[in-house]
């Protein structure tokens, strides 16, 4: 595994230092990084030591910086993305390709994911792409374990960071196909709640469970907790299987046409809501490959995925809106 060229150009306290700014917390950075909490606060008494500053205010939580390790990480952040900026251009110059890491949702992978590797990898030596829930790819960002991630926002106190929206979509009812013999009446609900099968969630830990339940919660839906999954794929076949029934994205749908032949897709009755998705990175960080995949993002969508979409749920596309 090539060593990513972030981590060669500023010192490794130095990096630390960054990290502990962003998480606010030393057992965080800890943890990402592998080592002790104790590593972690001696490495930064030391970093404090020879710069001659104090960096943090120790006995608060979260963690508090100084004035001068605000002012220190800014000049940092800067200084960090301007060598990443030089550096790609000397690579291209002597036609080094570098490196990319990618994070995006698990509903995207295999469509939008598969273009942005296949569009990209000409002029990457190496690409990672790693399909997860919201706050897992967020995580993963903060703890510099990825460089962009393609996702919803979900619930942090991360700083230093930038989002652009890509697109917004609406949500959609999934039922089991024997639903579709009842299109007579509109499917609320109301009326949802006394069909006899259950509501298959997310589990309330993931992205998706974490913006579902918010929902739910706002509008007073409430629905007896009995199956909860983690992943799209599962909770299709469980509804596609008449075990249930669900609400997602179309882009989920998408994901898993084959189950199509054996689910109704049907519009959500009020209360709607819509899913925004960003691309996501660190302030001052990559921000020519953010508007590269910005800009394969918006075209893939309105070319491919949006007549894929409209083809089952036709009646999204005045809500489905992109950019």
């Amino acid at each position: 595994m090539k060593t990513h060229i972030s981590n060669s150009l500023l010192s490794a306290p130095a990096l630390m230092f960054m990290m502990c700014c962003d998480m606010r917390n030393f057992s965080a950075v800890a943890n990402a990084l592998g080592i002790t909490q104790s590593s972690v606060s001696k490495t930064m008494q030391k970093f404090e030591r020879e710069i001659g500053l104090q960096l943090f205010i120790r006995n608060s939580r979260p963690l508090a910086l100084t004035p001068e390790a605000r002012l220190l990480h800014k000049n940092l952040r800067s200084l960090k993305g301007e060598m990443l900026r030089s550096l790609s251009t000397l690579q291209s110059k002597n036609y080094i390709k570098p490196i990319l890491r990618v994070g995006i949702l698990e509903s995207l992978h295999l469509h939008l994911g598969f273009e942005i590797i296949k569009q990209t990898l000409l002029y990457h030596s190496q690409i990672t792409m790693i399909s997860a829930s919201a706050n897992v790819l967020l995580q993963r960002l903060i703890e510099r374990k990825l460089d962009l991630i393609i996702t919803n926002v979900a619930t942090s106190d991360a700083l230093h960071i930038f989002t652009k929206r890509i697109f917004t979509e609406p949500s959609v009812l999934i039922l089991p196909k024997t639903f579709a013999l009842e299109d007579d009446h509109e499917w609320t609900w109301q009326r949802l709640a006394v069909c006899g099968l259950p509501l298959v969630k997310y589990w309330n830990e993931t992205g998706a469970g974490e913006i579902n339940e918010t929902f739910l919660r706002m509008h007073g839906l409430s629905f007896p907790d009995r199956i909860s999954v983690d992943t799209n794929a599962l909770m299709v076949k469980l509804i596609s299987e008449g075990i249930g029934w669900g609400f997602s994205r179309p882009t989920t749908v998408l994901q898993n046409l084959h189950f199509l032949p054996h689910l109704a897709i049907r519009p959500m009755q009020p209360p709607t809501f819509s899913r925004e998705v960003f691309i996501i990175g660190r302030e001052q960080e990559f921000i020519l490959e953010s508007e590269i995949l910005y800009s394969l993002s918006t075209h893939y969508l309105q070319r491919q995925l949006i007549p894929q979409i409209l083809d089952f749920a036709p009646w999204v596309k005045d809500r489905f809106q992109v950019g």
